[in-house]
């Protein structure tokens, strides 16, 4: 199925931003391995943190769900029976961070994932695992997933890791070190991309009593063996949804209302806040309300841009949806790491970006695909089928991009919103976006689509 999407005159209303994914399975982690029990207010409930709540129930947890709250019932420092597969799906923080738990389970477990999970890289957090004592081996396809790890221990000492790959490896080897029986030092080669994911995890760490220190520069930790202590955790705003929502509001000229927005974050994607002040949209804070308006005046989003998105990775399709009606030209930088999502995000947007009749370059360096030059039109014909390349944040990306084009869009991966903004129809749909599923055209036959 398709979803078929009809463009619009204005965008504007009032939305609910949802909570962060990534601070909800964060706080999932930290409450599963606590002893005692922990709450987390305010929680994201979506594909991705059902699978991290799944896997961490696998592990012996006990997670309940109340009105507007988790409560996890850890397992702290005890060898509890755990089950021998963990599924992951699709999720690469699922899979990373309990192949790395998995290395102090009692007995052997395998960790599996589907398809998507399977192409990603895994290599680097294998090999470092294996130089803190940990036995594990791949299943099918050499250092990819399924694995199997034996378990039993992770005796500690250091492990080397690349930083411009994927910053979910060091926090992988972050939740399992305390866990060690000797401290646990992780040196990273290179540069580091996406700190501030790293940084949430060092936050996470920090509150639940753990002894961790970190380098400014991201590229050295220490942490001793210590037990995870439970919390109340109150999760804030998700900006990589909300950047949707914000791209949407700076697209057409007038003022947009979202709630459930704190203001102050940890994440790198904050960062599209400052990009749109700086493509002259203004955007406001009541902290006393939990809220934050967008007025976008007549005339922004004209001129020269650059953005380097090396710390906010998640927002590069958004930017590029967004760079598609800048007057003048949008040049996005720092984007490497979006090849190792579930889509190479940046060739996934120009090329369908390209179909649409946006002129849009893809930027190399040194022969890798590390972002994009984009120079912006006020309207594009429309009237075409974009795939989503199997990547909710491509769907979500070009269904905005779709708004201000002259005629309806056919889209694919539509149902794919799940993992990460259940609601993220509906928000639309209060703005009066209108969309209906219809059957995807098929080739007749002997002819090659």
């Amino acid at each position: 199925m398709l979803l078929k999407v009809d463009p619009v005159d204005s965008f504007s209303g009032t939305f609910r931003v949802p909570s962060s994914k990534p601070e909800t399975q964060r706080a999932i982690l930290v409450g599963t391995l606590a002893d005692g029990t922990s709450r987390v207010y305010n929680d994201l409930r979506c594909d991705e943190t059902e699978t991290m709540k799944n896997a961490c129930r696998a592990m012996g947890a006990k997670i309940s769900e109340h009105d507007g709250f988790l409560e996890i019932q850890g397992i702290g420092q005890s060898s509890p029976r755990v089950q021998r597969v963990i599924q992951s799906r699709g999720s690469g923080l699922v899979f990373r961070v309990m192949t790395a738990l998995a290395s102090v389970q009692p007995s052997p477990v395998v960790i599996t994932g589907d398809a998507t999970l399977r192409r990603r890289v895994m290599e680097p957090l294998l090999q470092a695992l294996r130089e803190l004592g940990a036995d594990i081996e791949s299943i099918a396809d050499k250092d990819q997933a399924p694995v199997v790890n034996w378990g039993h221990t992770l005796k500690g000492g250091t492990c080397r890791l690349p930083g411009d790959i994927s910053s979910q490896f060091i926090t992988a080897i972050l939740f399992a070190a305390p866990l060690a029986d000797e401290p646990v030092e992780i040196e990273v080669t290179g540069e580091v991309f996406s700190q501030s994911y790293i940084r949430q995890t060092l936050a996470s760490l920090t509150d639940a009593g753990i002894k961790v220190s970190a380098s400014e520069d991201m590229r050295h930790f220490q942490v001793e063996p210590s037990p995870y202590q439970p919390q109340d955790v109150t999760v804030r705003e998700d900006y990589t949804s909300a950047s949707y929502l914000l791209a949407a509001a700076a697209l057409f000229p007038g003022r947009t209302v979202l709630t459930n927005v704190y203001g102050d974050s940890l994440q790198g994607e904050f960062a599209i806040v400052p990009i749109l002040e700086q493509l002259g949209v203004k955007v406001t804070f009541d902290r006393s309300t939990s809220s934050l308006t967008v007025d976008n005046p007549p005339g922004s989003m004209s001129g020269d841009f650059e953005v380097d998105a090396r710390d906010c990775p998640n927002i590069v399709p958004t930017l590029a949806a967004l760079g598609a009606y800048v007057q003048g030209s949008l040049r996005v930088t720092g984007g490497r790491l979006t090849r190792f999502h579930k889509a190479s995000r940046i060739e996934a947007m120009a090329a369908e970006l390209t179909r649409a009749g946006v002129d849009i370059e893809v930027l190399y360096e040194d022969g890798v695909c590390d972002g994009f030059l984009v120079r912006g039109a006020r309207t594009y014909p429309g009237g075409v089928t974009l795939s989503s390349w199997g990547d909710h944040r491509i769907f979500m990306s070009l269904f905005v991009a779709g708004l201000r084009m002259q005629s309806a869009n056919r889209f694919s991966g539509f149902e794919d919103v799940r993992l990460s903004f259940p609601t993220f129809l509906e928000e639309f749909a209060q703005a009066g976006v209108r969309t209906a599923s219809v059957e995807e055209e098929k080739a007749p036959a002997g002819v090659v689509a």
